[in-house]
């Protein structure tokens, strides 16, 4: 979601935006007599928020014996595939990049910052999750309905946030529950086919806005978030000549080669109240047993328009 806009910076902090309070507009009250004296002054106040990169260090060792034994065959050999990889060092350095791309996910959500006083301290990068404190709706242990996600949408706009583009992100028990509201309620998406059944939600359309759905992992449980992924950026700091998330060669210390990865990397969220969450929701997905019926009474079934006469 993030990852085409990527910012770079020299220094291990970054400033993120300055935040101050705007002020309410009042309706004035000024004759002509008070106009003759300009009012007193007053002063919006600003602050500057920052936030830090952190390392991202691994490690990959390759022995001669394995580098010699690439054709031992291991586990089921399926049709077209060959049990060992043609290049033992791309299959470890792949993987290791797959496990530090996942651990730089889980930071981006749940990090907690700290910025280093001293080289034996570890800078840590601020994620989304500590960040939001202006747009908070307390669920208070019920299920996401599009309600709490609305209330969550009023709450950006009266920080002056833009809800013109904002992604609910969630995890799978909180995706489930929001089709599963649509299913209650009777919600058909698209033209029915033979070939298909179910219900997939990818946007809701609430009263203030437009709120897209993704499901994201590492979100803490009874949490869902509401983001404005245009003003999220990861934030890279290169080594001067070598780049960031490099692969080097280690010194020798037996039969193998040894290599590391490096890079430092933090999150840019810009205004936290561009964003909002949920937390306190329901931990557990309850499955619909059908639609929901609204009964009504004989009265109000005989001034119904039509010939069809409700079912009570």
């Amino acid at each position: 979601m993030i990852g085409g806009k990527t910012k770079y910076t020299n220094s291990v902090e970054f400033i993120l935006g300055q935040e101050y309070a705007s002020e309410d507009g009042d309706i004035p009250n000024i004759s002509e007599t008070d106009s003759l004296n300009a009012p007193n002054p007053s002063y919006i106040t600003r602050s500057q928020t920052t936030n830090v990169t952190q390392i991202f260090q691994d490690a990959v060792a390759i022995s001669y014996a394995k580098m010699s034994n690439m054709g031992t065959l291991a586990g089921a050999n399926l049709e077209g595939l060959e049990a060992n990889p043609q290049n033992e060092l791309d299959f470890q350095v792949g993987n290791k990049m797959k496990k530090l791309a996942r651990a730089i996910e889980k930071t981006f959500i749940q990090g907690t910052h700290n910025k280093a006083t001293k080289d034996s301290e570890v800078n840590k990068t601020r994620g989304i999750n500590q960040a939001i404190v202006t747009n908070v709706v307390e669920a208070n242990g019920k299920p996401i309905d599009i309600w709490l996600i609305n209330d969550l949408v009023q709450k950006i706009d009266k920080a002056n946030g833009d809800i013109s583009n904002l992604t609910l992100w969630v995890d799978n028990t909180t995706l489930n529950q929001i089709n599963g509201n649509a299913i209650e309620m009777g919600v058909e998406v698209g033209e029915f086919k033979s070939n298909e059944y179910g219900i997939q939600i990818r946007d809701l359309y609430l009263p203030t806005a437009t709120v897209h759905i993704a499901q994201g992992q590492f979100i803490p449980e009874g949490t869902a978030f509401l983001l404005n992924f245009d003003a999220i950026s990861p934030v890279e700091q290169p080594v001067p000549g070598k780049g960031n998330f490099f692969l080097e060669p280690l010194a020798k210390t037996g039969a193998g080669e040894k290599y590391q990865l490096f890079g430092q990397i933090g999150l840019d969220y810009g205004n936290e109240a561009l964003h909002g969450k949920i937390t306190g929701l329901s931990t557990s997905f309850t499955k619909p047993v059908g639609r929901k019926v609204v009964a009504v009474s004989e009265a109000s079934a005989a001034s119904v328009d039509g010939d069809e006469t409700p079912t009570v």
